[in-house]
């Protein structure tokens, strides 16, 4: 079985790139979403900046986005929802292209 750390890292910097090229497709845009939406919150209210975020995460926090992450790579509607709210909380529109 894969370590957690391994496995939010592969999907972040390998799986999720491969399949999404909207609404986003970089590593650091998917590292937000997730984190933003495990905070319901922009990420950095909860976490040090001195740190890397994934480094602050217990292994709940970990098996939770993993388990986000791969809903992400069977249905694109709910990464599309989870970018937006994630965007609205920093205040960021974003106009859905169809």
């Amino acid at each position: 079985m894969e370590d957690p750390v391994a496995t939010y890292k592969r999907l972040i910097n390998t799986d999720l790139p491969a399949k999404y090229k909207s609404p986003v497709r970089f590593n650091h845009c998917f590292n937000r979403i997730i984190l933003d939406w495990l905070f319901n919150d922009c990420w950095y209210n909860h976490l040090s900046k001195k740190q890397t975020a994934i480094s602050q995460l217990s292994t709940e926090q970990l098996q939770a986005a993993i388990a986000r992450m791969n809903e992400w790579l069977k249905d694109h509607d709910q990464l599309y929802l989870d970018n937006s709210r994630s965007l609205n909380f920093r205040k960021k529109n974003l106009t859905r292209k169809v």
